[in-house]
């Protein structure tokens, strides 16, 4: 009795999540969140990426919420006479948590700038 032997390949990786999103997209959007306005010029030089809605839409919220959060942190600081700079850590461990949510491929609107960057996407 001979046994046959089957060339069995492993299936190949797909590209793309269930949501359709490639894996090169979510990364660019966890990126956004990390080095929020680095990113955010690097999304409007490139062309590709600045086709990309998911991407841009994360860029510009990002850049938005890196900004208002260091508004609000300046100005803690400020009052409480550099105790509010605490805050700082605070929003960068916040903006990398919001990676990690893009970097899943899911978009989620944050309350005011998430707003901001739906009306930038029309």
């Amino acid at each position: 009795m001979a046994e046959e032997k089957k060339d069995i390949k492993p299936p190949a990786m797909a590209s793309t999540t269930v949501s359709g999103l490639s894996n090169d997209s979510k990364v660019w959007a966890a990126l956004c969140y990390v080095f929020p306005i680095l990113m955010f010029i690097l999304v409007y030089v490139m062309e590709d990426k600045k086709k990309d809605k998911f991407v841009l839409f994360h860029a510009w919220q990002s850049m938005l919420a890196a900004l208002a959060g260091w508004i609000v942190g300046m100005v803690l600081a400020v009052v409480t006479l550099g105790i509010g700079g605490l805050c700082f850590p605070l929003l960068w461990l916040v903006l990398l948590y919001f990676a990690y949510q893009a970097y899943l491929g899911q978009k989620f609107l944050l309350p005011v700038v998430g707003e901001y960057a739906e009306k930038q996407m029309k």
